[in-house]
């Protein structure tokens, strides 16, 4: 009787050892799980906090397989940070790396506790908590194992950001009870959990944005929208008994990530008017100043002026046509011969360690900066003569997730330009903006990295004025 029971142990432990070894998909247990550490794209928060996570705020994980959601290990998990950015759960949410194999992660913010079909439900409605209507959205951690250090989340907001910066100017006396109306603006839309897609918004309403007073002649506005067309539609700015209507440009799409800021000044004067000089410049969410409208009482308003200036495109590259059936994809700044721009001069910084323009399999042709060492090129020759206003613009992006954007130094005719905030995923283009450059028929631009870990990549320069 004591033989069969020790034989029937040994068959159990044998059996058991051979089901955990097929089961390819074992989770390793942990009291702690995994941990993530997070960045966000852009350098404005949205957080009431004022930094870029407040105390407590959860997202939600996906653990998963292969394309999209199709194959969930673990589904809307909540991850809370303390403030600082870095994500912990507790009990059932806890998420642990399988024994064996390789995972993704797909996060959001804000959490929802039900999601229907994988779709986050979006309602901008009520602007008055920003930061719960601030969608964001993270899938660049991805190829991990047990053996990986801490995945890091880089988060990009998905939604369109507007704000005014508003004065009181002639005939207005304090903005103490200003109001701004976005009129027929649509309210709900969702997000596709895994493409991170936002759908085409509905429920089309009015929405009151968030208003911040600085003091009684100047307060900051700021709305959350849902991305789309918004040629056109109205935004009524009230104070002091007064109505003041501007419509966005027709040529104005409010898109996904993008920020758009204006100042605005609100007057009463005997011939009203609506004047509108410059445009939002289009960035990711950073810190970047607009476009100045001047708003008169609009119950009067007949027409509007012609603008006060044309913006014209200066100088663009984006350095020619590299086909990936090209027996070279790599070539030295001054030998090659596929600039866009014929008139200017390009040249190394420096002979020991270059740049060059390459292509990759995904990625068209764009400047390399590699590691270590200084490196960098010139442009010479650019012509900006008689022009106002003057915006220089480029893409960057960067050999690893969420690296910081000032690893490459901007000098336009020997000053140096500071550029501030960290990039995306890896190999993800974002807007930099450089303004404020000086009126010469012989501008120099400089960019140059010194002992940089990660190679940065550069495209799309482009110069704007006004004439």
């Amino acid at each position: 009787m004591k033989t069969n029971q020790i034989l029937s142990a040994a068959l159990a432990i044998v059996a058991l050892a051979s089901s955990c070894k097929k089961d390819d998909h074992r989770i390793l247990p942990s009291k702690e799980g995994i941990q993530f550490t997070s960045q966000i794209v852009g350098n404005v928060a949205t957080k009431a906090s004022g930094s870029a996570w407040g105390k407590n705020d959860e997202i939600g994980v996906f653990m998963k397989q292969g394309a999209g959601l199709e194959k969930v290990l673990a589904s809307n998990k909540m991850y809370t940070t303390p403030g600082d950015g870095n994500f912990s759960a507790t009990g059932a949410n806890i998420i642990n790396f399988l024994d064996e194999g390789k995972v993704d992660f797909i996060a959001y913010y804000p959490f929802v506790s039900a999601l229907e079909s994988n779709n986050l439900p979006i309602n901008i409605a009520d602007q008055s908590s920003q930061e719960k209507i601030d969608v964001m959205y993270s899938n660049n951690a991805v190829g991990l194992d047990k053996a990986s250090e801490k995945p890091s989340l880089v988060f990009e907001h998905k939604l369109a950001k507007i704000e005014f910066n508003v004065s009181a100017g002639e005939g207005v006396d304090n903005l103490s009870d200003l109001k701004v109306e976005f009129r027929a603006v649509n309210t709900k839309s969702g997000m596709d959990l895994a493409t991170g897609a936002i759908s085409e918004g509905e429920n089309s309403a009015n929405v009151n944005a968030k208003i911040n007073s600085v003091d009684s002649k100047k307060s900051f506005v700021e709305t959350i929208l849902i991305p789309g067309d918004y040629a056109g539609k109205e935004i009524i700015f009230s104070a002091g008994g007064e109505s003041f209507e501007w419509k966005v440009p027709a040529d104005i799409k409010y898109e996904t990530g993008k920020r758009y800021t204006y100042n605005v000044n609100l007057m009463t004067l005997p011939t009203p008017k609506v004047a509108v000089t410059g445009t939002a410049v289009i960035t990711d969410w950073n810190a970047v100043s607009g476009g100045t409208i001047d708003l008169k009482n609009f119950r009067n308003v007949k027409k509007s002026p012609e603008p006060t200036g044309i913006e014209q495109t200066l100088f663009q590259e984006k350095f020619g046509e590299i086909s990936a059936n090209d027996s070279k994809v790599r070539f030295k700044i001054g030998k090659y011969d596929r600039y866009e721009n014929k008139s200017v001069k390009y040249s190394d910084l420096y002979a020991d360690k270059t740049s060059d323009i390459r292509r990759t399999k995904k990625l068209p042709a764009h400047v390399w900066f590699p590691t270590k060492g200084k490196k960098g090129f010139k442009i010479d020759g650019l012509k900006a003569e008689g022009f106002k206003d003057i915006v220089l613009t480029f893409d960057l992006a960067g050999d690893a997730d969420g690296m910081p954007a000032n690893g490459i130094k901007v000098k336009v005719n020997g000053k140096v330009q500071t550029l501030s905030g960290v990039l995306g995923a890896k190999n993800k283009f974002s807007e930099q903006k450089i303004s404020g450059i000086s009126a010469e028929n012989n501008l120099s631009i400089e960019f140059e990295a010194e002992n940089n870990e990660q190679g940065y990549r550069l495209n799309n320069i482009k110069i704007v004025g006004k004439k």
